[in-house]
């Protein structure tokens, strides 16, 4: 049974800060290849970074909003050689190879602060089965139809996948896969559970204004969830346009 067609693929090489639009990527049984593949940590309390304080599996986070104003870039293999380049509203402010890296994130946030290699995120992501973040068109249109005054931008809800569902679907449809296999092109994913949505997705960002009913209206409507949380089965190549279906 078709779903839909692949429409956007996200990543996110730095945790917390703004991610990069693919037109192809790499799915691992560990996520998007590149996906959370640095941290940024504060250097006096030892805590990682994130938009907001979140009880980690590990620990506290250490909450920032500044660093949605950010954003990052992968070039080259996560495993082999690659470069990761971090920007603020359009400009590049360095780059892992860069030798003051450490020294300009820290002025850019305004803490002491480095960026660090962090396989923590994979090893959790995997255990709780949120290796992949799933949404479709189908239920951003509904909650922009409950709440004509919102912006329901996909990037407040940081996705890995945007599906753009069949014409005829209505809702949020990705829910009703939970616990089935799902095809894209060549991948085959497990729907784990629906994704339960925090204050991240009413924050500010560059073109997104702060809106608390963002959130508010997600939890009146469908529970507090919105999207779906999925482990791979099958890896492989995802490209924007690949057919979705029911495996």
């Amino acid at each position: 049974m078709r779903l839909g067609r692949v429409a956007e693929v996200w990543r996110y090489p730095v945790n917390g800060l703004q991610g990069e639009n693919l037109t192809a990527s790499v799915v691992l049984t560990t996520g998007i290849s590149g996906d959370h593949l640095y941290a940024i940590r504060d250097t006096r309390t030892n805590k990682v970074l994130d938009p907001k304080s979140y009880p980690f599996s590990w620990g506290e986070s250490l909450g920032k909003p500044a660093m949605l104003e950010l954003s990052a870039k992968l070039s080259g293999e996560p495993e082999g050689e690659h470069e990761v380049s971090i920007a603020a509203s359009g400009r590049t402010i360095c780059t892992t190879k860069d030798p003051e890296m450490n020294r300009l994130i820290s002025a850019a946030l305004g803490d002491s602060l480095e960026l660090v290699r962090y396989p923590r995120f994979a090893e959790s992501r995997v255990r709780s089965g949120r290796a992949l973040h799933l949404l479709t068109t189908a239920s951003l249109a509904r909650m922009s139809r409950l709440y004509p005054g919102g912006d329901f931008n996909p990037r407040r809800f940081r996705p890995n996948i945007i599906v753009a569902t069949e014409d005829d679907a209505d809702g949020c449809v990705e829910e009703g896969w939970v616990g089935k296999d799902i095809s894209l092109g060549g991948i085959r994913l497990h729907v784990e559970k629906a994704n339960m949505r925090c204050k991240v997705t009413t924050m500010r960002q560059p073109g997104i204004r702060e809106d608390p009913r963002i959130l508010e209206t997600i939890q009146r409507e469908n529970g507090s969830n919105l999207g779906v949380l999925c482990t791979a089965l099958i890896e492989g190549s995802l490209r924007v346009g690949d057919s979705v279906a029911l495996a």
